[in-house]
């Protein structure tokens, strides 16, 4: 059997996220995509790009100085802090428009990762309410997927793992943007796995992820891999050979193509 990594955490899926979005053009976007063009995780060139596109607009430019502040090198909760004050004056001057919410985000994520001893449960209590307060925006239901990977591996949590899925399922079928409906199947899917209860329930969600097209499908190679043994092992042949072909196509220096070539051949022949 072909090689596959074991993805039980990877919050790093939301960094490809941005990439894509900076593709978006504006004057087509729907409003959720403009809304994504302002989120980044580091301090990168786009935040220059932030800066120029915010002449005339004191919203934006105090935004992008927030932004700047928070990614400063090196990190530092006073930089955090600085940026914390801009987010929270911005959010309550206009709690609603797409500068508002997505200071509300970074709030809220300030409290997750930038302070040197992190609030977890504001972290949560944060990223429920966005989900909640501002459905079928984008950092609304981003918010759900940070909220869902707390859920998952709360190891302090009195509650089960498959009772914690559970929830986690009803809520997840409120959202409505393909990259973040892509990345709740995917990780409650892993999660089924991880926890081992269910492999055709992660199979379920599993394949939803990866039926849900990406414009970068390179970061969805191990994916198609999960999806083609698990496909394989509950008789869906095709869908396996499938996932196995859409890796040869995504994976172009990926050293398991050839074992991976060799599958294919041997599922078309049974």
């Amino acid at each position: 059997m072909y090689r596959r990594l074991n993805i039980r955490y990877w919050p790093g899926w939301v960094a490809v996220l941005v990439v894509a979005m900076f593709h978006v053009s504006i004057a087509s976007a729907n409003d959720w995509e403009d809304e994504a063009l302002l989120l980044y995780n580091s301090g990168s060139p786009e935040i220059n790009d932030l800066r120029a596109r915010s002449t005339g607009n004191e919203r934006l430019r105090a935004y992008a100085r927030a932004l700047g502040q928070l990614h400063a090198q090196p990190f530092s909760e006073e930089n955090a802090l600085l940026a914390k004050a801009t987010f929270d004056a911005l959010f309550q001057s206009n709690p609603n428009d797409q500068v508002g919410l997505a200071s509300a985000y970074y709030l809220v994520r300030i409290n997750h990762k930038h302070l040197d001893e992190p609030d977890l449960e504001a972290a949560r209590s944060g990223y429920r309410y966005l989900f909640d307060s501002y459905p079928a925006r984008f950092f609304g239901e981003l918010a759900f997927l940070k909220y869902l990977l707390i859920e998952l591996y709360d190891n302090e949590s009195d509650k089960e793992p498959a009772q914690r899925i559970a929830a986690l399922e009803i809520m997840g079928r409120q959202l409505t943007i393909p990259d973040m409906k892509r990345g709740y199947h995917r990780a409650i899917g892993e999660a089924y796995l991880g926890y081992e209860l269910s492999n055709e329930k992660a199979y379920e969600h599993l394949k939803a992820a990866y039926e849900l097209t990406s414009s970068v499908p390179e970061t969805q190679v191990e994916l198609m891999l999960t999806v083609a043994e698990l496909a394989e092992s509950l008789g869906e042949k095709d869908v396996a050979i499938a996932a196995l072909q859409d890796f040869l196509k995504a994976a172009r220096g990926d050293d398991r193509r050839s074992e991976v070539a060799l599958r294919i051949a041997a599922l078309n022949s049974k």
